[in-house]
C-alpha cells in the first residue's frame, strides 16, 4: 500500500437545512442591530454542509466532512484543491496538508477555505484507518477513555434529566446593546434554568461572540450564586487583550471557553501561550481535521487548557477526543445532528448512550453515507463535477 495514489475527489454539498433553534434571539455580534436582533436566520449564511469522498488506485474509499460552507468549500476544493492531491499517496497527510494550506495563503487562510482542507483531511484520514484495518481513534494511540460524559446545547432541560447529560450549554439570548433590560432577562433566565436542572447539572453559556469585555464582567457577577460552569466565547475572535483582561476579573469558580471560530494553530497558540482561556472549542470540520487538531492538542496538553471541541457528538470529533486526555466532556446538539427532512445523511457506529459517548470500532470513522438522502439534498446551484450536482 505504500505506493498507493488518489485517482478521484468529488465533493457533494448539500443545501441548508431550516434550523428552528436560530429563530430565537441570541446574543452575537450582530445584535447590536436592532433588526437583526431577534433571530440569527435574519443575516446568517444559508451555506450548508458538505461531504467529500477521496478514491484511490488500491479500490479504497475516504469520506470527509464540514458543518458549514459547502458551496464555497466544494468549489474551492474542485477549482483548486483537488489538482493538488490527485496522484499523490493519501497517506502523506501531513505533506498533503501543508501543501494545502500553503497553497491557499493569497486566499485568505481561514474561513470556509479551512473548512474544505478540513473535510478533505478528515477523508485522508478515513482512507488511513481503513487500509490499516482500525479505526482512527486506534490510529492516535487508542482509546484513554472507554467513554465520555456530554452536554447538551439548547433549551431542553428535561432531555438533560432524562438521559443523563452532564450539562445544559444555553445560549444567551441578550447582549450588551439592550443594557441592564437585557442583562436582567439574561439573570433571569440562568436563574429559571437552574431551578429547573436542580443542583446537579452544569449550566455553561453560549454568548457566541456577542459580548464586550465589561458586560461579560457585569454577567458573571451577577450570576456567581447561579454556579456557571464556564462562558464560552464571551469575545470576539482574536481579541486576545480583552480575553486576557477578562481572565483576570474572573475567578476559578467560572471557566472562560473560546476557539470554536479559530483556525489553524496560530489562532491557538497566543490563547495557549499565557493561558488565558481554560477550555479551547475547535470544530474538527472547521480547523484543518485531525491533522490540526493533533498539533492544538499538543499546545493543550503543554499550557493545561482543556480541549472540549465543538459539535463533539459527531463521530470525526469523537475518535480525536477519545484519544487525547485534554478532552474531558462531549458536546451534544440535536440542530447540528446532519439529518434532511427526518432523514439521517449519515450512519455511523459512534454511540451516545445514557449521557454519554462511545468510540465506533469500524475502520476508519466507521460512516457510511447515505447517498440516496444525498442525491435529494444536494445543492444544484452550480455544477461542479459528474457526481455531484448539475
Amino acid at each position: 500500500m505504500d505506493k498507493i495514489k488518489i485517482t478521484e475527489i468529488s465533493t457533494y454539498p448539500l443545501l441548508p437545512k431550516k434550523d428552528k433553534t436560530n429563530s430565537q434571539a441570541v446574543a452575537c455580534p450582530m445584535a447590536i442591530y436592532p433588526e437583526y436582533r431577534s433571530s440569527r436566520n435574519l443575516w446568517r449564511d444559508d451555506f450548508g454542509e458538505l461531504i467529500v469522498k477521496i478514491k484511490t488506485d488500491a479500490g479504497v474509499e475516504g469520506i470527509g466532512y464540514t458543518s458549514h460552507g459547502s458551496l464555497i468549500a466544494a468549489m474551492s476544493i474542485e477549482l483548486h484543491l483537488k489538482r493538488l492531491l490527485l496522484g499523490e499517496n493519501p497517506l502523506s497527510h501531513e505533506r498533503l496538508q501543508d501543501i494545502l494550506i500553503r497553497s491557499t495563503y493569497h486566499q485568505g487562510r481561514d474561513g470556509y477555505l479551512m473548512h474544505g482542507i478540513s473535510a478533505l483531511d478528515l477523508a485522508l484520514w478515513d482512507i488511513k484507518g481503513k487500509i490499516a484495518g482500525k479505526p482512527v481513534c486506534q490510529l492516535l494511540g487508542g482509546p484513554i477513555h472507554d467513554s465520555l460524559p456530554c452536554y447538551l446545547t439548547g433549551y431542553d432541560t428535561k432531555k438533560v434529566l432524562k438521559e443523563n447529560f452532564k450539562g445544559l450549554k444555553l445560549p444567551l439570548h441578550h447582549g450588551p446593546a439592550e443594557g441592564k433590560t437585557g442583562l436582567d432577562k439574561n439573570v433571569k433566565g440562568i436563574a429559571d434554568l437552574r431551578e429547573k436542572l436542580g443542583s446537579a447539572p452544569d449550566i455553561m453559556l453560549d454568548c457566541w461572540m456577542g459580548l464586550d469585555l465589561p458586560y461579560a464582567i457585569e454577567l458573571y457577577r451577577a450570576t456567581r450564586g447561579l454556579r456557571v460552569k464556564w462562558l464560552e466565547e464571551p469575545l470576539l475572535p482574536g481579541d486576545i487583550d480583552g480575553y486576557r483582561q477578562l481572565k483576570s476579573e474572573i475567578d476559578s469558580d467560572c471557566l472562560i471557553a473560546c476557539g470554536e471560530h479559530e483556525t489553524l494553530v496560530r489562532g491557538a497558540m497566543p490563547f495557549f501561550k499565557d493561558r488565558i482561556v481554560d477550555i479551547w472549542q475547535p470544530d474538527v470540520t472547521w480547523v484543518g481535521g485531525i491533522t490540526t487538531m493533533q498539533k492544538i492538542a499538543s499546545l493543550a496538553a503543554a499550557s493545561k487548557v482543556m480541549l472540549i471541541p465543538h459539535l463533539g457528538c459527531s463521530p470525526w470529533a469523537a475518535h480525536f477526543m477519545l484519544a487525547h486526555p485534554e478532552s474531558i466532556w462531549a458536546e451534544y446538539n440535536d440542530a447540528h445532528i446532519p439529518r434532511h427532512k427526518g432523514k439521517s445523511i449519515f450512519e455511523s457506529d459512534t454511540a451516545i448512550n445514557n449521557g454519554r459517548i462511545y468510540p465506533g470500532k469500524t475502520p476508519g470513522f466507521g460512516v457510511e453515507i447515505n447517498w440516496e438522502v444525498v442525491e435529494q439534498n444536494l445543492d444544484r446551484r452550480v455544477r461542479l463535477n459528474s457526481d455531484g450536482p448539475t
